[in-house]
């Protein structure tokens, strides 16, 4: 829905830790998996380690972090903030953590079309972009239930609009609590760190043309995009119609990004709003409530009138005096 587009793309790598050679290490490959042995030799072009059998060469493309075996951080627990969790979860292979997070990933309908949307509390909270409910009060929800017989779906009509905030193409939903009745499946774990970096992997889950629960996967192409005034993350994963609002996750099963745009003539061009955008919008969403009986909710913020020429004494001039 409402599209956006525009372009470019790196790669890099950056290193976790001090490792010296013959330290014992862990290295963490794009995917998730994890090889532990000695390091022998580390550069900007990888490592080489020491399997005993043999000697392993990991270019510096394929990994995600190194780090020596005393100075490893621990991961972090899960931290609670009102609405949302935030946490530092284990890299994992991208199978594993659809498995876990991917029933989070919802379904969001409007009369005129559809978009993704993904559960961030036990009590029905979740997120999507704002074109996605723009000018609707009507919507529908539908969440995907693994089954021992496969996906079922459950549709929920009773669905609150909390918050709005078009700048950012954010919107806060809450289901019925009377039509969940407590059966929510896991909510999603955002990541409050700001330490996405190019070259790092990344996978979307969302709805593209309604293809539903679709996966698709890349790498971020860049972290400081800014298109109408916006910093997106750009990444080359597909990002197509019916994403729109849907999850962007790191290795470790984080969301970094709320997808927003994909391009209509380009392949490998899509973008995401942070996921700090996000946070700080959750924490300050009480200044963007959403009320039907304001007709001014879901405004858009115009720029003060301007006048060529017009000296800042003759804008004064402008202002009635009490």
């Amino acid at each position: 829905m409402k599209p956006r587009w525009m372009c470019g793309a790196l790669v890099a790598v950056a290193w976790a830790g001090s490792a010296a050679a013959g330290e014992m290490v862990t290295a963490t490959l794009v995917g998730g998996s994890r090889v532990t042995a000695p390091l022998l030799r580390r550069n900007d072009d990888g490592v080489v380690l020491d399997l005993g059998f043999d000697v392993l060469q990991i270019p510096a493309k394929k990994l995600l972090d190194v780090r020596s075996e005393e100075s490893a951080v621990p991961v972090d627990g899960d931290h609670e903030h009102d609405i949302f969790r935030t946490a530092r979860l284990e890299a994992r292979e991208v199978p594993e953590l659809v498995k876990r997070f991917g029933e989070a990933v919802v379904m969001v309908r409007n009369p005129g079309g559809l978009g993704t949307g993904f559960l961030i509390s036990r009590d029905g909270h979740l997120v999507t972009n704002y074109h996605v409910v723009e000018n609707n009060t009507r919507l529908q929800v539908t969440l995907f239930r693994k089954t021992d017989k496969g996906f079922e779906k459950n549709e929920f009509r009773k669905v609150r609009i909390v918050a709005l905030q078009p700048l950012r193409d954010l919107a806060i939903l809450q289901l019925d609590p009377d039509e969940t009745k407590g059966k929510l499946p896991e909510p999603v774990v955002l990541n409050d760190r700001d330490d996405l970096r190019v070259g790092d992997l990344v996978f979307a889950i969302g709805n593209p043309a309604g293809l539903e629960r679709s996966v698709t996967q890349g790498i971020v192409s860049s972290t400081t995009r800014t298109i109408d005034q916006m910093r997106l993350i750009q990444t080359d994963a597909a990002i197509n119609p019916g994403n729109s609002g849907g999850p962007i996750f790191n290795a470790r099963g984080e969301v970094v990004a709320v997808a927003c745009a994909g391009a209509a003539v380009f392949e490998g061009l899509a973008f995401g709003i942070p996921a700090n955008e996000l946070i700080d919008f959750l924490v300050h969403r009480d200044t963007y409530p959403y009320d039907e009986s304001q007709p001014q909710n879901g405004v858009t913020y115009l720029p003060p009138p301007f006048q060529p020429g017009l000296p800042a004494e003759g804008v004064k001039s402008l202002i009635p005096t009490p």
